[in-house]
């Protein structure tokens, strides 16, 4: 059971590093947009050049934009889910850790009660 959890572990951080790479990529987009933004509002002599050039990465970045947020809900579910999965397996662990504890326990009592008998039969018979 261990070795499941950590693999869930894993497989939950790999899942986290998808999504942070994701939201990464988004960021960059938003930024780019920003600046393209800022650049056609500028009033430079050359403005007029440009604009048609920036106006058409502005509406890729943006289609861009939001191809990413289908991508972004499908991996913060996935993390989600690995999390649940991961949770379930160390819940599992504790479960089994007490089960085992208290198998130990009870066989502690057991060899104690015996001795104990046996003394008593021991200590009776002679």
């Amino acid at each position: 059971m261990h070795r499941i959890a950590g693999l869930r572990r894993q497989l939950k951080q790999i899942e986290e590093l998808r999504l942070a790479r994701v939201m990464h990529e988004e960021a960059e987009i938003d930024e780019k947009c920003t600046a393209l933004i800022t650049a056609l509002n500028d009033d430079s002599p050359l403005h007029g050049l440009f604009a048609g050039h920036m106006a058409g990465r502005l509406k890729r970045l943006t289609e861009r934009r939001m191809l990413l947020e289908p991508l972004k809900a499908q991996q913060i579910a996935a993390v989600m889910t690995e999390a649940r999965h991961t949770r379930f397996a160390e819940t599992m662990i504790d479960r089994l850790e007490c089960d085992v504890a208290a198998e130990d326990e009870k066989q502690q009592l057991e060899s104690l009660v015996e001795g104990a008998l046996a003394r008593r039969r021991h200590a009776s018979l002679a």
